[in-house]
């Protein structure tokens, strides 16, 4: 998780689920964010300032820089081989892209690994996320081509066979485990489900439908995770959202034929 740095800027955390203990994992000079998990949970990539670095999710060892970039890049998704990194890059010319990069399978840098552009235009295209197979087929991500951010689907490691998924606007894509069933955020913070009948060279969505309303206001990181049996949500939401005491009332059929006495 990303917390404010005191003095400005965010730095890493990672917190313990089962103790609910958060302990420090970044230690950089300016801005550390967008952390992406390694398939295996023992490492993960993050941009620090404006380029892309490794660590070990132990924090032992220092950190390793994957990329040097003048523009802003943010990691958006591991594949599950290991080998591949997906990134968005800014860009004045194209507004932002989605980069691939080839990396070890512990995400460590490769000698003469050079990245390369999976889709470049003069749209502002982000938050791309691979298909869950070991070598993923598809990616999906969100684009403003149409006038607002709609979310679509196309082959990897080409881009030949895009196809658009939301309705209505959307934003932040991610699979479900079994990669035929895609979640995203609409306009009105609602988090949406499409159904995906995916074949060796072509995916058909359903038309879109709700699952559940966010208790979120802002658009600036992905407001949810979903688990890796993909029967629960990770939902971000602010403090003073936080759940309310649940009150139980057991046997009420006998309070109805037995109401209080009046005081």
């Amino acid at each position: 998780m990303a917390r404010d740095r005191a003095g400005g800027g965010m730095e890493l955390w990672l917190m313990d689920v089962e103790r609910g203990v958060a302990s420090r994992f970044s230690f950089g000079r300016e801005a550390t964010l967008h952390p992406v998990w390694s398939p295996d949970g023992q490492a993960l990539i993050f941009r620090e300032d404006l380029s892309l670095f490794r660590r070990e999710a132990s924090g032992a060892g220092a950190e390793q820089r994957l990329t040097q970039s003048p523009n802003l890049q943010d990691p958006t998704d591991w594949s599950r081989d290991g080998r591949m990194l997906l990134y968005w890059e800014s860009a004045a010319d194209t507004l932002g892209d989605i980069w691939v990069l080839p990396i070890g399978p512990r995400g460590e840098p490769l000698p003469n690994a050079k990245p390369h552009a999976y889709v470049r235009t003069q749209f502002d295209e982000r938050y791309a996320r691979f298909s869950p197979e070991p070598n993923p087929r598809w990616v999906a991500y969100q684009s403003d081509e149409s006038g607002r951010y709609e979310i679509y689907v196309d082959s990897f490691p080409e881009p030949h066979h895009k196809v658009r998924i939301s309705t209505g606007g959307g934003q932040h894509a991610q699979w479900a485990p079994g990669g035929r069933e895609l979640f995203y955020v609409s306009p009105d913070l609602k988090l949406m489900a499409v159904a995906l009948k995916v074949t060796a060279d072509s995916v058909e969505p359903s038309a879109p439908h709700e699952l559940f309303e966010l208790p979120i206001i802002d658009h600036g990181y992905s407001p949810f995770e979903v688990s890796p049996d993909g029967q629960r949500f990770l939902v971000r939401a602010a403090a003073e959202q936080a759940s309310q005491p649940l009150t139980m009332i057991v046997n009420w059929p006998a309070l109805l034929k037995n109401p209080a006495p009046a005081p």
